[in-house]
């Protein structure tokens, strides 16, 4: 994205002919959907500036639409300066409420790039200038401040302004951040947010209610299920959340010093078998990572809680199950409760280099030609102890060595070299900086240009191939791919690497 003048911004949407328009605001980054009443409130701006002051050059260096990627924040005008930001949102009409909310979201977003922030609404219909002060607050302000910030800050130049917003600074992790969570020290996107409302807005009924929280991994979806159960507690509400994956420490911190009621699965396992009424003591009941649960438990949980007043949320990754049986529980729950459904669709944990790679190791067809790999990189061993030592040399500097989860009926291969690193069904909802992954010459490309194991692919309780997608897009900054005695593999990969055309 480039920076732009907010005169000729206006300048060009009033000469230009609309299809020459959006090819000259294009060249600047700037997206094709402007809105009348979006130029008609800069106009308002531009011309009681000018009305003050001569100093034309404080309308250069503005970025128009900026939005932080994955994240999909947008910043109206943004300024960014080596001295300081100025972000200045543009409205028709507004209340002191809404302006206060965002722009306390937007010192949240902008804080990262450790210079003073002055975060600014203008309000076209009245003329009148707002400002966030002591981080919770607006005033009132006159525009000679805005243009003294505007003339003290020293505007600089930038290849790519995304270089400055790593989307890592906005997301925590629940599993690792328990207390910035309770504080609310984060922000939901704005999916995330209509859905909450939505699902809080529900009014409860003489039986249960279910509703489907279903995402993909790095959707957010375990974020938003305990921020909902967080907010029906605030409520009053009696929460009991049935943790289907491993309860992390996150999660036990939760549980043991601030009395969350979360339980692993072998609890409610346990509860069913003793036929209890325990249920019936909640208000909401929520199974987070559901797709792990088995068809015979959730119909002895719809016969246990038939006559309950209460409201059940499943949170699941449909395409997240690692077991090849069947046990696809998503649709069978739309079987059974036909229950209200939201779907999160935004990938936010991982970025789109990673996203990019994986896909494209995944199906060799899903290429994408202009990506560069610079944070991907492959090392290739003959034999499994020559990777076993690398493997132990990253693990001390701090990578993540992923496993394969163990079956009961067949081992793997590489579990000589990856025994003892984090398993694959540890790992669900987890995230980390570094991440390493294991393929050895059970991975081959079958005609479809699918990735597959030869071994193990009709007979293992789990399935390498899934496994190893879930262990790799737990990756937030650093891909490592350690090859043994799979050439043919390595071939691939370097394809994908250097975006050669098959």
């Amino acid at each position: 994205m480039k920076q732009i003048n907010l005169v000729s911004y206006l300048n060009a949407y009033n000469d230009l002919a609309p299809e020459n328009f959006k090819k000259y605001i294009a060249e600047f980054g700037i997206g094709p959907l402007v809105r009348a009443n979006e130029m008609e409130d800069l106009h308002s701006l531009v011309e009681v500036i000018t009305s003050i002051t001569k100093a034309t050059n404080i309308l250069n260096h503005f970025y128009v639409g900026f939005k932080i990627q994955q994240i999909s924040k947008e910043f109206d005008l943004l300024r960014i300066g080596e001295n300081s930001v100025i972000n200045i949102e543009l409205k028709r009409e507004s209340t002191r409420g809404k302006i206060t909310k965002q722009l306390i979201q937007n010192q949240y977003y902008l804080k990262f790039l450790d210079v003073p922030i002055y975060n600014f609404t203008y309000v076209s219909s009245t003329k009148k200038l707002y400002m966030l002060v002591d981080s919770s607050v607006i005033k009132e302000v006159k525009f000679d401040l805005l243009i003294d910030k505007l003339q003290e800050q020293q505007p600089k130049e930038m290849n790519n302004i995304h270089d400055l917003f790593d989307p890592i600074n906005y997301l925590i992790s629940l599993f690792d951040s328990p207390k910035a969570f309770l504080k609310d020290e984060y922000f939901l996107t704005a999916q995330q947010s209509t859905f909450k409302k939505e699902i809080l807005d529900c009014q409860p009924t003489e039986t249960p209610t279910f509703i489907m929280i279903e995402g993909g991994a790095g959707t957010g979806k375990t974020l938003l299920t305990y921020d909902i159960a967080k907010e029906y507690m605030r409520k009053g509400k009696n929460v009991l959340i049935f943790q289907c994956g491993k309860l992390h420490k996150g999660l036990e911190r939760l549980r043991n010093d601030y009395q969350w009621n979360i339980e692993p699965l072998s609890q409610f396992i346990l509860q069913q078998r003793e036929q209890t009424d325990h249920f019936s003591h909640y208000d909401v009941i929520i199974f987070d990572e559901a797709q792990r649960l088995e068809k015979s438990q959730l119909e002895k949980f719809l016969k246990l809680t038939k006559n309950a007043k209460l409201q059940c949320i499943f949170s699941l990754d449909r395409q997240h199950w690692l077991v090849t049986l069947d046990n696809n529980i998503a649709e069978f729950i739309e079987e059974q409760v036909d229950p209200k459904k939201y779907e999160l669709k935004t990938i936010i944990r991982y970025n789109k280099e990673m996203h990019a790679f994986i896909n494209n190791l995944f199906d060799l067809s899903k290429r994408s030609p202009l990506q560069k790999y610079s944070n991907i990189t492959i090392q290739y061993f003959s034999s499994y102890e020559g990777a076993k030592n690398y493997l132990s040399y990253l693990t001390n500097e701090s990578w993540m060595v992923m496993d394969y989860t163990s079956s009961n009926l067949n081992g793997y291969s590489y579990d000589v070299v990856t025994n003892g690193a984090e398993e694959a069904n540890d790992v669900l909802g987890e995230e980390y900086n570094n991440v390493a992954v294991v393929m050895d010459d059970s991975f081959y490309y079958k005609s479809n240009q699918k990735l597959s194991t030869v071994e193990f692919e009709d007979i293992a309780n789990y399935y390498p191939a899934k496994m190893l997608y879930q262990n790799m897009i737990r990756v937030r900054k650093k891909l490592q791919l350690v090859v043994i005695h799979n050439p043919k593999l390595v071939e691939k990969i370097l394809e994908i690497l250097n975006n050669e055309h098959q």
